[in-house]
């Protein structure tokens, strides 16, 4: 079976995630969307990806295996990118054909072949006049993953179990201390390599614990299930994960965390609380960095996803979302609902802002770009990574768009 997973024309309503990424990257749980639906699907079937034209050659180095963007488009089963499938969803496809969530196309049955550009514009451009007849997990908006979280990394940790048949937990107690305190042990999977050290508290009562391969919890962290922490990533001393936390690849994590992901790459090392809140990649957080999710008189959160367009959570509690290589300095406060776009670098006390846009350098000067790039790729030559050449022509690009004046810092 062939699967075409897409974007559709709303992705602007996922920034700041999206400016550099595609839907289907988006964690929402163990895994990305992506990486869901290839642990769903079978090693035989196919993937074909069609993204928005102007991440297309970043997206093609990030993954440079995948078909992504082909002239051709073969049939089989076309599926939303920011929908979250398992089985039993796309079972329905192929029962039903077509399902909607209003009027945009979540997933359908693709009988020919056809171009990129017919796809492109005669089905997932098109606007339907639809009830939705979906029972799907839609990610419409970011703060729509805290809906979420905790089920699919209960369920992602099914899926885990089944496709890697962990009947049973085998620990190598030569990296778990002695006094380490673990509640409901069945319920948490122990990475290779990973080393859990003095004084940690892992409790899996109200859900599983995923600890990837090679991760360090270090000594007196508190990790409440449900819970995930990514590949080679670092939990620092006395850090309090709480309930529904999502951590990436290679991240360093410190201070309170709740309800939220931190997708990879990024740091929050050091106290300050971080709640109800996606950071992208490359993130850092400065010392005492805190993050409000709950506004003083309990009412829904209002979020500015650009200089004029706000919308209702409908939410009581949400957090910051954070794009990627954006930086606070020590003792930031962000209000409740802030959104920061990529690049940013904020170091002024600003609560009362909302809304940072890209490349913003305090609240309203622009970053010096050249230096910016320098510093972004040290900082990911720091973790062996080299900044693409697609990535940096992206960031100029973004850059040079910028509705900040340029004739600033």
């Amino acid at each position: 079976m062939n699967y075409i997973i897409f974007e559709d024309t709303q992705t602007d309503l996922l920034s700041p995630f999206t400016i550099l990424h595609a839907t289907f990257e988006l964690r929402t749980g163990v895994f990305t969307n992506l990486d869901r639906i290839i642990n769903t699907i079978s090693k035989n079937d196919t993937i074909q990806l069609y993204v928005r034209d102007e991440i297309e050659e970043l997206l093609k180095t990030r993954f440079p295996d995948a078909d992504i963007n082909p002239e051709k488009f073969h049939p089989g089963i076309c599926l939303n990118g920011k929908a979250i499938w398992n089985e039993n969803s796309i079972s329905k496809i192929k029962q039903e054909a077509v399902i909607f969530d209003q009027d945009v196309i979540i997933g359908f049955k693709l009988e020919n072949e056809v171009s990129k550009n017919r796809l492109e514009k005669n089905i997932l451009k098109r606007h339907y006049n639809a009830n939705n007849n979906s029972n799907v997990q839609i990610i419409n908006h970011l703060w729509d993953i805290f809906e979420y979280i905790s089920v699919n990394i209960e369920e992602d940790y099914n899926l885990i179990k089944q496709k890697y048949k962990l009947t049973e937990q085998k620990i190598n107690h030569n990296k778990i201390h002695n006094s380490c305190h673990i509640v409901n042990k069945d319920n948490i999977i122990f990475g290779k390599d990973s080393i859990i050290s003095a004084g940690v508290v892992l409790d899996a009562t109200n859900g599983p614990i995923i600890i990837d391969e090679n991760v360090l919890i270090d000594i007196g962290a508190l990790v409440k299930g449900p819970a995930y922490i990514g590949k080679k990533s670092i939990i620092n001393p006395g850090a309090k994960l709480r309930e529904s936390t999502s951590i990436g690849e290679l991240c360093k994590v410190g201070g309170e965390l709740e309800d939220c992901v931190i997708h990879g790459f990024s740091n929050k090392q050091h106290d300050g609380y971080l709640g109800h809140s996606y950071l992208s990649e490359w993130v850092n957080l400065g010392a005492n960095t805190n993050v409000s999710d709950l506004k003083n008189n309990y009412s829904n959160v209002k979020v500015k996803l650009s200089a004029d367009k706000e919308f209702d959570t409908r939410q009581q509690f949400v957090g910051s979302f954070i794009g990627d290589f954006t930086a606070t300095a020590i003792s930031t406060k962000f209000n409740t609902g802030t959104v920061v776009g990529v690049g940013a670098n904020i170091f002024k006390e600003s609560f009362e802002i909302k809304y940072f846009p890209s490349f913003v350098w305090g609240h309203n000067q622009i970053v010096d770009i050249k230096k910016f790039i320098k510093r972004c790729k040290i900082a990911m030559n720091r973790r062996e990574i080299e900044m693409s050449k697609a990535l940096e022509k992206r960031l100029k690009f973004l850059w040079s768009n910028s509705e900040l004046p340029k004739n600033t810092k």
